[in-house]
């Protein structure tokens, strides 16, 4: 049986296929005939073979078209291809947040490729576009007009490791430090550098926060951050214009010892973050909130550190962040969460015209610190922060 290898387009995070349909026809000359069918690979054949137990007076019919049945039975093979033709297909990435000094655009190509599909992404030339072929610019737009543009370098960018090329990588980057208007919405535009043609573009709006979107409560003590008589800790904030997604997080501050050969003793400041559920902007709320369960949190702690033997002691300071990002940006997420399991059939969202990828803003602007609960108490009712961490076996003092 002949045994085609089909080929397909890929690029890290999606599969393009064309279905191959299987078809089975039903068809029968007379009560006498049986028809035989194979179907191999991209080839459909079709045999008939008639029985001997044939009236005679119909022999001789049979007899003169027995040449043509044969011919047209016996000659006819489709063929077909499983694939469409190769064509150049960027995927483009790029995400905005004016807090943020740096903007910086990755720009790869779909790969055609038969058997394993994983070899031809390991060769740059496969997913990269040569750095320095491609103009790329940032434009904001206002009332319908270009206000503002910021142009991109390329530059190579060493990538540790994983299924796809991992040497030097060239990516695009621009200072946007400052530069972002809260008023505008933005345009990035993928051009080839020598015809100046158009390959792909998107657009986006900021995360914009039109009031000072601080965290306002923690468990109805404002001043602190903790797990008061056992309840959870809850977190409200403002919320932010054009944000669809919210992830809030604790940045938890902590103290390692280290001693070295010579009997002295050296620290590192360093930190765990714990994050909270995320919060979907379904209505409009001013204001929307989450909570941090004690449990949850020293789990995070304990499985964070358990695997570090040094002394450590806790700076009695927490940071509370909210990080946000656009509906584009959630639709994103949302569709390759499960992107690893057996189903093909999954579509990877993409705002990306003439491409696939994600142009999308997100932003991390809420924040405030907070002193932690430093107690020591020790009743089961209601310990302190400070016990239930030397509780946690992780070395803690």
């Amino acid at each position: 049986m002949k045994n085609e290898k089909s080929s397909t387009y890929h690029t890290n995070h999606k599969y393009l296929k064309n279905p191959c349909r299987y078809m089975k026809y039903e068809s029968q000359v007379s009560e006498e005939s049986v028809q035989k069918r194979e179907i191999r690979g991209d080839k459909i054949k079709l045999k008939s073979k008639m029985k001997n137990n044939i009236p005679v007076t119909g022999r001789a019919c049979l007899f003169l078209l027995f040449p043509f049945l044969f011919f047209i039975l016996t000659s006819c093979e489709v063929e077909f291809s499983p694939n469409a033709d190769w064509k150049e297909v960027p995927v483009v990435y790029c995400l905005l947040d004016q807090d943020e000094d740096t903007t910086w655009v990755r720009v790869e190509k779909c790969y055609l490729s038969e058997g394993n599909i994983y070899s031809p992404g390991a060769i740059s030339d496969s997913i990269n576009y040569p750095a320095g072929s491609l103009d790329i610019k940032l434009y904001a737009i206002k009332d319908n007009r270009i206000v503002d543009s910021i142009a991109f370098e390329c530059t190579l960018r060493d990538r540790d490791s994983g299924s796809f090329a991992y040497q030097q990588q060239p990516v695009y980057w621009a200072n946007t430090r400052r530069q972002l208007r809260e008023d505008c919405f933005y345009r990035l535009v993928v051009r080839r550098a020598a015809t100046g043609d158009t390959l792909a573009w998107g657009e986006t709006p900021l995360i914009v926060a039109s009031t000072t979107p601080v965290v306002s409560s923690l468990n109805g003590m404002s001043n602190k951050f903790g797990f008061f008589f056992g309840k959870a800790c809850s977190i409200e904030w403002r919320v932010l214009d054009n944000a669809r997604l919210y992830q809030p997080y604790v940045r938890f501050y902590y103290i390692a010892f280290d001693t070295l050969e010579n009997g002295s003793v050296v620290h590192d400041t360093l930190f765990v973050d714990a994050q909270c559920a995320l919060v979907y902007a379904r209505n409009q709320a001013s204001t929307y909130s989450t909570s941090y369960s004690r449990d949850a949190f020293l789990n995070t702690l304990s499985e964070a550190l358990k695997d570090d033997p040094r002394k450590k002691d806790y700076t009695k300071t927490a940071d509370i962040y909210v990080t946000a990002c656009s509906e584009d940006l959630n639709a994103y997420l949302s569709s390759i969460r499960s992107v690893n399991d057996l189903s093909q059939g999954r579509e990877v969202y993409t705002n990306i015209h003439g491409g696939l990828g994600i142009f999308a803003s997100r932003r991390t602007h809420i924040y405030r610190r907070y002193p932690c609960d430093d107690s020591d108490n020790s009743n089961s009712a209601h310990p302190g922060l400070h016990y239930l961490l030397q509780q946690l076996g992780v070395g803690f003092i």
